[in-house]
């Protein structure tokens, strides 16, 4: 029987491990990891990119979304982080994008821990100093993201995600 002074009765749960006390009746967040790859639109042009940038990290910040976005033969592959709700929201945004078309959601996984922590939108360029990693997961002469099985999707960002880091690890990561 719980007494009023017992953290249940208030719709309380308490253990020793998780201090502070959390609402029973909170909703629960599950934080995942959505990996998507596009063709760049046809009319897609330098300051599309500038503006893909400037308003993915603000609005990425203000749901709690982590990512980072590579653009490579003319195709983005993007990896976007935190909880279900919020990620899977800003991929229905992201869908309805003129710059960008035949997208192909190639992971949605759950996950313990971000790969992409304190990134609001981190941004990779394909270049001659990074292809040789890119070609490492192609079945061609091109980069094809749209192409790849899930496990290789996840392997390939992590991958440019600390090569990025170990260059510097800024929002501007290249």
């Amino acid at each position: 029987v719980l007494g009023p002074q017992h953290p249940r009765s208030r719709g309380l749960a308490y253990d020793k491990k998780l201090l502070p006390m959390h609402r029973l009746d909170a909703p629960m967040t599950v934080l995942v990891r959505l990996i998507y790859a596009s063709k760049v639109a046809a009319h897609f042009g330098p300051m599309d990119m500038h503006d893909i940038l400037d308003k993915s990290r603000r609005n990425n910040i203000e749901h709690g979304i982590s990512g980072l976005l590579i653009l490579a033969d003319g195709y983005f592959f993007q990896a976007l982080e935190g909880d279900r709700a919020a990620v899977h929201a800003t991929y229905a945004r992201i869908l309805k994008d003129s710059r960008h078309t035949g997208s192909v959601m190639l992971s949605s996984l759950e996950i313990e821990k971000r790969q992409f922590s304190g990134w609001s939108m981190g941004y990779v360029l394909s270049s001659e100093k990074n292809k040789p990693l890119f070609m490492s997961y192609s079945s061609n002469k091109y980069f094809a993201p749209l192409e790849l099985r899930a496990a290789a999707a996840e392997s390939l960002l992590a991958e440019i995600g600390a090569h990025a880091r170990h260059l510097g690890g800024t929002e501007t990561a290249t």
